[in-house]
């Protein structure tokens, strides 16, 4: 009975993990536009950055301290097309209800589109920009 049990609790456990999707994040550095590291993630087989909580928003963070400085534009995986100020993450198709922008933001100047974190005072923070700005990297999700 202890063995039917501990099972049950493994995969309650496992199935939690693969519909809710615990996370893995690793930045890339080097300059690239929003479709190329979108592209890049999916060629990684990850997607790029979906944030849902702020405790992912802090590893993304981390994860982007771990390669380059947060100071720096760094591409994550909102995205408004189609629909002006609904964001969703691209790599889920999911609409993004956890919003983290820097005050300000999202302005929309000139068409803004994707979305960047960029480090400062404020802490960690989000702001959109065109989807053809060369930002200092990207960071991918992992689900595992």
């Amino acid at each position: 009975m202890l063995f039917k049990t501990l099972c049950l609790l493994l995969c309650l456990a496992l199935f939690d993990i693969q519909v809710n999707g615990f996370k893995h994040y690793v930045a890339y550095k080097r300059k690239i536009k929003f479709f190329s590291a979108w592209q890049q993630c999916r060629l990684y087989n990850g997607h790029l950055a979906s944030i849902e909580t702020p405790e992912e928003n802090a590893q993304v963070a981390r994860a982007i301290k771990a390669v380059g400085d947060i100071t720096d534009d760094w591409y994550i995986g909102g995205t408004d097309i189609g629909f002006e100020g609904r964001f969703v993450w691209i790599g889920l198709n999911k609409i993004a209800s956890y919003l983290n922008f820097n005050p300000g933001e999202p302005n929309n100047n000139k068409n803004e589109d994707c979305l960047i974190m960029k480090g400062s005072k404020a802490g960690e923070k989000w702001s959109d920009v065109s989807c053809e700005y060369e930002a200092e990297g990207f960071v991918c999700a992992f689900i595992l």
